[in-house]
């Protein structure tokens, strides 16, 4: 996002417009309120699944909230500092927290089947490098857009490239993650291990495209906020609002939603049910458990 600095005239005070826009009210609310029913869901669906690895999405969820809820509250004026920071702070910084969830989910389905083997990467080191780099994007981000609530001019500039920055490391991230989770998937299809051999009718592979399908929303929102960080004030991805609804906040929501609908910690519940099940199969009978005599 762009901004206009305006230098104080006959000794009155500088100030800074911004936005090149009067912000939707309505826009914002309505996202206020899709973030929160989302948010809400993961939090209740966390417990049934034991999932506590989504809470850093539920965080980032909270961060989109609120973050809407800034912009919903700039339309009242577009050069008042509070607002603005508010949702530049947050919804800058809320889409490392979900990525971080999507990191751990793959390293949750990889250990769930047993597939270790079939990883590019140890499920060991798997987590921990793409979420240590995460961190990375996240402080970046964050101190970008910390420096830009100062108000100063030089300082904002700094912080608008600190953030492209972010950005663009975000990317390669998420498409080096995207690289091991296509690797992992194609050798799984190839070679099913143990777990899968036991219970064929799990529908594993919906589970990896809802991974995909969130990855890719986040690499279009990471894209066009990257091209709107680095292009001209008068571009139209910084004039009109519209790209940053349909390009951040829908993004961002149905990286969300699709991990509500096809939740992970539904499948491996049923992978350790259904192995649990098998285990208890096959250990053969004690005189304990011998059936009586007619």
């Amino acid at each position: 996002m762009d901004f206009t600095f305006h230098p104080g005239k006959n000794g009155s005070d500088p100030w800074v417009e911004f936005y090149p826009y009067t912000p939707s009210q309505s826009a914002g609310y309505a996202f206020v309120a899709i973030f929160a029913i989302l948010t809400i869901a993961h939090f209740a669906l966390m417990f049934p699944y034991r999932a506590a690895y989504f809470i850093p999405l539920i965080i980032g969820g909270i961060c989109e909230t609120f973050g809407y809820y800034g912009r919903a509250w700039s339309h009242e004026d577009r050069t008042e500092i509070g607002p603005w920071a508010l949702q530049q702070i947050l919804i800058l910084c809320a889409p490392p927290f979900i990525a971080a969830t999507i990191y751990m989910v793959l390293g949750r389905i990889i250990r769930a089947f047993d597939a270790e083997h079939l990883s590019s990467i140890r499920t060991k080191w798997l987590t921990a490098i793409f979420v240590i780099n995460d961190v990375i994007c996240f402080l970046t981000q964050i101190v970008g857009a910390g420096v830009q609530v100062t108000g100063d001019r030089k300082l904002m500039s700094i912080g608008m490239k600190a953030v492209l920055g972010g950005l663009i490391f975000a990317l390669v991230v998420f498409c080096l993650f995207v690289l091991v989770a296509v690797v992992f998937h194609r050798r799984l299809a190839r070679n099913p291990t143990a777990v899968l051999h036991r219970n064929p009718e799990l529908a594993w592979r919906r589970y990896m495209w809802a991974i995909y399908v969130s990855c890719l929303t986040m690499m279009v929102r990471n894209l066009v906020r990257t091209i709107e960080f680095g292009a001209s004030k008068e571009s139209a991805v910084n004039t009109q609002e519209a790209y940053i609804y349909v390009f951040d906040a829908a993004m961002m929501a149905i990286s969300m939603a699709v991990f509500v609908v096809w939740h992970p910690g539904r499948l491996i519940r049923r992978v350790r049910k259904e192995d649990k099940y098998t285990s208890m199969a096959d250990v053969p009978l004690t005189r304990y458990d011998s059936p009586p005599r007619p």
